[in-house]
């Protein structure tokens, strides 16, 4: 009985993390369509989100920035935090010396106040700063209106800008600065918005389309990092002549948080596509690779020499792959030579890079017939950031022959 006791006060102290979303919607009707932009990021977040829904006339300065305050009691360092804003952003226009673009970002609530001279009841970017700083949890902001890209960095004085946002005209800020706001310190936090802090973003009828992009990609791609992320949803928005992106404030690494950390990905692999390492492994090993004295084990930071005895010299390649899918290109030009004792080609790599404690990855030399596209990227650094390309490495390998061979590398602290 006293075990049977034990056994339940422990399991009564167990705190599941959480995830909780504050979704927010401030315009709606013409070529804004903000209910839209709520009902997508509830599809794309999924099931295992606990929603919080500010609609038009609820999502005012003072019952969002109660909610945060609610929140910020309420939530843990192992929690997950998603706060989504679809509507208006805007700025007040008047120089500010201590803002390196001079101006201060809002978003614009229901209750906003306009009179002939100044506006109120709005969330500026210091106040944001401030509110995200009080919640423990993991945040992903995701801003989805203009001037957003970095709506949640502060100033410090309280300067005279306008808001040319109003019927009036050209206003000007209503209300001071806290000093406790541009004193808040962020962190553990990604903060993605639709457009530079000079653009527009743009809407539709189905939704604004920076939300609209983000949902598409995420659909379609499937489970990426959010610096892949960026890059896909920037070029699904070219022809609209505003560009998203992840804030340079951000202090969440965008190569180490992947989409399905964060939203609902597909999960399934259509029949006729096979994995990356499925169509390594489909050929024999052929390359002999090894390293250098035989090491299998490095510690960050020490170099590594790879090397490989490919039948031809031509269009050598090195990826690291971790996992079915995730590949790095380490490098292309290895120092080659024809060793006549042995009879042989002898390729190799040297003065590779170990960076961060990853774990196993499978290291593998490829020799092709045809050159392949692999971005360009040769920083001979093995570490933990992976990239997809346009066109897939495993579709390139589909078109032409090519030999492999691995070796596995283990890095340590």
């Amino acid at each position: 009985m006293r075990r049977l006791l034990l056994i339940g006060l422990l399991l009564s102290n167990i705190v599941w993390a959480r995830y909780v979303a504050l979704l927010t919607e401030t315009a709606s009707g013409g070529y804004i369509n903000s209910q839209k932009d709520i009902v997508t990021m509830k599809e794309i977040l999924g099931d295992r989100y606990e929603f919080i829904v500010l609609n038009k006339p609820e999502a005012t300065s003072v019952n969002i920035r109660n909610k945060f305050k609610e929140l910020a009691k309420n939530l843990t360092p192992s929690d997950t935090f998603v706060f989504f804003y679809s509507g208006h952003g805007d700025r007040f226009y008047r120089g500010d010396s201590h803002e390196a673009d001079h101006h201060d970002d809002f978003l614009v609530t229901s209750d906003i106040v306009c009179s002939s001279t100044d506006a109120t009841n709005v969330l500026v970017d210091d106040e944001l700063n401030y509110l995200y700083s009080k919640i423990r949890a993991k945040k992903i902001i995701i801003i989805d209106a203009c001037h957003s890209s970095d709506m949640q960095k502060g100033a410090i004085e309280n300067s005279v800008k306008r808001f040319k946002g109003c019927k009036n005209g050209f206003v000007t800020r209503g209300f001071d600065i806290d000093p406790s706001w541009s004193r808040a310190k962020n962190k553990n936090f990604l903060h993605f918005g639709a457009a530079q802090e000079k653009e527009s973003a743009l809407g539709s009828p189905d939704g604004g389309r920076f939300t609209l992009a983000l949902a598409k990609v995420i659909k379609e791609q499937g489970n990426i990092s959010f610096a892949k992320l960026e890059k896909e949803v920037q070029k699904e928005l070219e022809p609209y002549n505003f560009h998203p992106s992840i804030s340079s404030y951000s202090t969440i690494d965008k190569n180490q948080l992947y989409t399905k950390d964060i939203f609902v990905v597909p999960t399934t692999t259509p029949p006729t596509q096979r994995s990356l390492r499925a169509v390594l492994e489909s050929r024999p090993n052929t390359i002999e690779v090894i390293t250098q004295k035989g090491l299998d084990k490095y510690t960050i930071g020490r170099d590594i020499t790879i090397k490989g005895y490919p039948s031809s010299i031509q269009n050598i390649y090195l990826i690291e792959l971790k996992g079915d899918n995730d590949f790095k290109f380490i490098a292309s030009k290895p120092q080659c030579i024809y060793d006549k004792e042995m009879n042989r080609n002898m390729c190799q790599f040297r003065k590779l890079t170990v960076t961060k404690p990853i774990g196993v990855s499978t290291i593998y030399m490829i020799q092709t017939n045809k050159p392949l596209d692999l971005g360009g990227s040769k920083d001979m650094v093995i570490t933990s950031e992976f990239f997809d390309l346009k066109n897939s490495l495993v579709e390139q390998l589909n078109g032409v022959d090519f030999k492999v061979g691995k070796v596995d590398v283990k890095t340590v602290l």
